[in-house]
């Protein structure tokens, strides 16, 4: 074993410098880099999953959210569906039906006071008419006040006979049905062929 003494006086003497390692300088850094990188990495990590986590939990709240409204939805679209079906059915009724009301309706308002109605037959887009008028005049008024009805779309020529002293007469009008009817109405329509007069 080898020892070295340095007997020189102390204003003599250089400072000697240890030896750097460079490897074990590099390694040292590498470490710590990767463990400031580890740390950022962990730190980031723990970060991104408390995010992704509050965003699981917002998203599955608004699955809930959608699948409730979902449903209300659903229920409703079946209620209105269903109220879709009853309106179409109630429609089919009023199409099928013979507006015999309104029919009568306009009879009353066109007959004249000293005629009567003996029988008012209503089929679907016709209706005959058999009653008693006084004179010829008072048939030809009345068909052509009935002719102006929204409801009545043509009078026949009406058929007279003797009676007495009164005037027997048949008539036949042609008829709107409550589609066409209710369409007129709702247009204010006006559009009638012309009353045949004797």
């Amino acid at each position: 074993m080898t020892i070295k003494l340095d007997l020189r006086p102390a204003a003599l003497r250089r400072e000697t410098r240890k030896a750097v390692h460079v490897t074990r300088l590099v390694a040292a850094i590498l470490l710590v880099a990767f463990c400031v990188v580890s740390a950022v990495c962990i730190l980031y990590g723990s970060v991104l999953a408390f995010r992704l986590r509050e965003e699981k939990a917002s998203l599955k709240l608004n699955i809930e959210e959608l699948t409730a409204q979902d449903v209300r939805l659903t229920g409703e679209l079946k209620r209105l569906q269903n109220e879709s079906a009853r309106f179409t059915e109630n429609l089919a009724l009023v199409k099928a039906e013979l507006p015999a009301l309104e029919f009568l309706n306009a009879v009353q308002g066109a007959l004249p006071a000293a005629s009567r109605m003996d029988s008012v037959e209503v089929n679907a887009g016709t209706a005959k008419l058999i009653g008693i008028a006084a004179s010829e005049g008072e048939v030809v008024a009345f068909a052509r006040k009935l002719g102006e009805a929204p409801l009545v779309t043509s009078v026949s020529f009406p058929v007279t006979s003797k009676q007495g002293n009164l005037i027997r007469f048949e008539l036949t009008c042609s008829l709107l049905d409550m589609d066409a009817y209710g369409q007129k109405l709702f247009k204010g329509g006006d559009s009638r062929e012309p009353v045949n007069q004797p």
